[in-house]
């Protein structure tokens, strides 16, 4: 089943197979994280986590550029805009980017609220926005140093070096990089994968590695053995046995 928004929207979502493809569509402004799309963005994330169909969300973007972060002369967002880049985070389904062109500034903030990502061979990431004299934001600061570590935070950040996707892949930031031809296929392997998966399991896995951050290691075992206690009172964990003992293929719904 399939549904999308409309194609004047700033950012489109298609629902199919249990995947929601989410695309930044403002190519001719190199997707800049404006008051439209941030609103765009943010209402698609409610509608991708209230969607029962939905296990995996991917967000990409139309163009060359992923997004150039802020539009030009915008050194933070006004108060009164969407914070789309929270909204993104806050999604409790696993979300995969897919980075096919630059992340610059904000839009680098954006492609680290996804939870897993795949960069094409030529893509880069770059914050250089302090240059400019302007702050840091969008999460960047704090995503990106629990990713690289204070020292190389530090050199992105404040120096605004630029990193190359295969780099990033090396520290950790980015899962995998395939050239460019080869970026849609490779996404769509992977979020198919995750699709295939028990959608309560990805969800209890994903809330136990993103509380890990800020929880001391003996309260973040405890989460861990309370989320395996919950689990098994699902459906999901039943349809699982039953599976495995039969030798079928198993057939989560979620429940």
């Amino acid at each position: 089943m399939t549904r999308a928004l409309r194609a004047e929207d700033a950012v489109e979502v298609v629902v199919r197979d249990g995947v929601a493809w989410m695309t930044l569509a403002r190519p001719a402004t190199g997707n800049r994280l404006d008051a439209e799309l941030l609103g765009a963005l943010a209402d698609a994330c409610v509608a991708v986590e209230d969607d029962d169909r939905v296990r995996v969300v991917v967000l990409g973007a139309r163009g060359r550029v992923f997004s150039g972060g802020l539009p030009d002369g915008c050194a933070w967002p006004d108060p009164a805009w969407p914070d789309g880049i929270g909204a993104m985070a806050a999604v409790t389904k696993p979300v995969l980017g897919s980075i096919g062109g630059d992340a610059v500034g904000w839009g680098f903030a954006l492609a680290l609220a996804c939870d897993v990502r795949i960069a094409a061979t030529t893509a880069t990431f770059a914050f250089t926005d302090v240059e400019r004299g302007h702050p840091p934001g969008g999460g960047i600061t704090q995503r990106l140093t629990r990713m690289v570590g204070p020292a190389r935070a530090l050199d992105l950040v404040l120096l605004g070096t630029p990193l190359p996707a295969r780099r990033a892949a090396a520290w950790g930031v980015v899962a995998a990089t395939v050239e460019p031809r080869r970026l849609d296929a490779a996404v769509e392997a992977t979020a198919r994968a995750l699709a295939s998966r028990a959608p309560l399991a990805l969800r209890l896995g994903k809330e136990a590695v993103v509380r890990a951050l800020d929880l001391p290691l003996a309260e973040g075992i405890r989460l861990e053995q309370d989320l395996y206690v919950l689990l098994q009172t699902t459906a999901d964990r039943r349809e699982g046995i039953t599976a495995f003992r039969t030798r079928r293929g198993a057939r989560f719904r979620g429940r």
